[in-house]
């Protein structure tokens, strides 16, 4: 009985985390929907501020990132399939590694870790100084003016990003292709384009949403559950890491088998 106790700990231990993913989800979109016109600036501020912060502050790292990662897989591919007619494949190429997979789950990455260890971090402070309950106080709700901002900001800027972050990567390996064998860029945007499907359109745009919902209900799980002192700050920042990388690689793995398999 000891055993199975033991090997059941776990178990019951992730049920009850998703059980409260679903439970914060839920909540904060019935919240949402029952927003009344005077609350839609607050929130609308409050979400401006995180797009700022998640979105438009991440946009260097993000398009170096991408411009870097673009030129170096070309490179890579040229230098493997030199005498193969590589230049004929650059749009598959650049849609299967870039567009298709790289794009959205470095952006998720990058995103993790700036902008949800700043959320748990935050909503960890304000639940150790009693801003939290102060705000349910004062008649504030908290799943409208503290989570519904931080999702919608991510969601938007996460998408915003992602579209920079194909760009940026395109225009990369676009330089690449030009120094290695002259290519134009009507010939290069003319087999990106061949190689896209509307499925990468809409598994890009699914894995969008699924993203944003765990990087941030993952930071407010974590940041809320802080009750005691601030070292538990740190450890809730590590675990909501840990955590949304580990849902981001599963969701990119499901979406994946979901519309290619």
């Amino acid at each position: 009985m000891v055993f199975l106790a033991r090997l059941g700990a776990p178990v019951r231990g992730f049920l009850e985390f998703l059980g409260d993913q679903a439970h914060l989800v839920l909540r904060t979109l019935r919240h949402g929907f029952s927003l009344r016109s005077g609350q839609w600036a607050v929130v609308g501020a409050q979400t401006k501020l995180q797009i700022r912060f998640t979105g438009l502050d991440a946009a260097l790292l993000v398009g170096g990132t991408a411009l870097l990662l673009g030129a170096v897989t070309l490179i890579q591919a040229f230098s493997q399939l030199s005498g193969l007619g590589a230049e004929n494949y650059i749009g598959t190429l650049m849609v299967l590694i870039i567009l298709r997979e790289l794009g959205p789950l470095l952006t998720a990455v990058l995103v993790i870790g700036r902008s949800s260890t700043a959320i748990a971090a935050e909503l960890g402070a304000m639940q150790l100084n009693g801003e939290v309950d102060a705000l349910a106080a004062h008649g504030v709700n908290p799943y409208q003016y503290l989570l519904l901002p931080r999702w919608l900001g991510a969601l938007l800027s996460i998408f915003a990003l992602v579209v920079f972050f194909d760009g940026a990567a395109l225009a990369g390996g676009f330089l690449v292709a030009r120094l290695k064998y002259g290519i134009s860029w009507g010939f290069f945007l003319e087999s990106v384009r061949q190689a896209l499907s509307n499925l990468d359109f809409a598994a890009t745009l699914l894995k969008v949403v699924l993203f944003a919902g765990a990087i941030t209900f993952h930071a407010c799980h974590f940041g809320l559950r802080i009750r005691r002192s601030q070292t538990e700050i740190p450890q809730a920042v590590t675990r909501t890491v840990v955590s949304a990388l580990v849902a981001v690689f599963i969701i990119d793995g499901l979406v994946a088998a979901l519309f290619y398999f």
